[in-house]
């Protein structure tokens, strides 16, 4: 049985969505209004969002590391899409540069990731809420990414080193020899 590590990139690898509630404020955007929220995702160039964004706590290079030490079968970048034509491309793009041998799996943003891609006994790193209750109760280890917070037990890490630490991944390993 194979044992896939699927990583989010939007709160996860990149601050992409700091940065652009950041530039809503400048702009002066209501961001209470999700319709004007939702319109700003859109409509954004996503080339110059991307190259706001900073990689959150050297994602990149720690993806690399988890990918070569073969502990999981394979470590996809699993990320919805916001609507905006150009973003999926530049994703691609932009991870074809900086994780060449990674495969990147894109969804539009209204699918549930656990009914797209096989949840069960694989990890779901993802800073979203309910893409990581989805994905454990669909059996699989949903593991939180908070920016400020780390809380092994309950499965929550803010730096991808931790990933090996979490409860959810101990019981996994107990189980299933990763």
């Amino acid at each position: 049985m194979k044992n896939i590590l699927y990583v989010d990139c939007d709160g996860v690898i990149f601050n992409t969505i700091e940065t652009a509630f950041n530039m809503m404020k400048e702009n002066n955007l209501d961001i209470n209004n999700h319709k004007l929220v939702d319109n700003f995702f859109i409509n954004t160039r996503w080339d110059i969002l991307l190259k706001k964004s900073i990689i959150i706590n050297d994602a990149i290079n720690k993806v690399k590391n988890i990918s070569n030490k073969q502990i999981y079968d394979d470590v996809i970048i699993l990320t919805k899409l916001s609507g905006n034509y150009y973003e999926e491309g530049l994703k691609r793009e932009t991870f074809s540069l900086l994780l060449p041998d990674t495969k990147v799996i894109t969804l539009p943003r209204n699918y549930d990731k656990a009914s797209v891609v096989p949840s069960k006994n694989n990890i779901l790193i993802d800073d979203e809420e309910k893409n990581v209750i989805s994905w454990n109760k669909n059996g699989g280890i949903g593991i939180k990414f908070m920016k400020d917070i780390v809380d092994l037990d309950h499965d929550i890490i803010n730096d991808l080193d931790d990933i090996e630490n979490t409860n959810g991944v101990k019981l996994l390993k107990k189980t299933r020899f990763l």
